[in-house]
């Protein structure tokens, strides 16, 4: 008898974890969209600003030092990514991959997010400074950065570079008035063109 309650009590531990953990580890909205039609910048449940493109370039000035990295979104569809000048990304974010480190955690190297000011009804754009992808402070609307996907995706055709349309970014950022900003992007991400 003793051994059946035991078998039931870890029977039931064991459907707690799984519980618990899915919770903790799945956030419900982010994880129930993987269409692109999805991708766009929420502030809570609700869709503010849809993300229509997203594209990644970066840059070797050093090859003993790294590499950059850069990332910009805009809420309309581009083939091309446009230039910089002429449309205002929705979306910016830069980083720097440094030689003979190992990257192993979604957006490691990830040093700056910038947010259009106007999503949030802000005078200037939110910036928000990271440390090879960790918040440690330094925006003061920001209370912490969540980085749990962050992948361009696959090569299509080596030669042309056409990328597959399975890149996907998820990046939560809890705000300190209590609410939670989350841009999420499902799709082709190309190369910039910026050389």
């Amino acid at each position: 008898m003793n051994m059946r309650i035991h078998r039931v009590l870890m029977l039931l531990s064991g459907l707690l974890l799984m519980v618990g953990c899915e919770k903790y580890t799945g956030d419900e909205l982010v994880s129930t969209m993987d269409e692109p039609a999805s991708s766009g910048i929420y502030l809570g449940k609700e869709c503010i600003v849809p993300i229509g493109s997203t594209f990644m370039g970066g840059g070797v000035a050093n090859p003993s030092k790294g590499s950059s990295h850069r990332c910009h979104m805009y809420e309309r569809y581009f083939a091309q990514g446009p230039s910089w000048d002429e449309v205002a990304s929705v979306v910016g974010i830069s980083g720097f991959q440094y030689t003979g480190v190992t990257y192993s955690e979604p957006g490691q190297f990830i040093d700056y997010i910038g947010i259009n000011g106007a999503i949030l009804s802000l005078d200037a754009p939110l910036r928000i400074p990271l440390e090879q992808g960790k918040y440690k402070g330094g925006c003061e609307q920001v209370s912490s950065v969540k980085i749990t996907n962050y992948n361009p995706g696959t090569v299509k055709n080596r030669i042309t570079g056409d990328m597959n349309d399975d890149g996907k970014i998820d990046i939560v950022i809890s705000l300190k008035d209590g609410r939670t900003l989350r841009i999420h992007y499902r799709g082709k991400i190309p190369y910039d063109g910026y050389y």
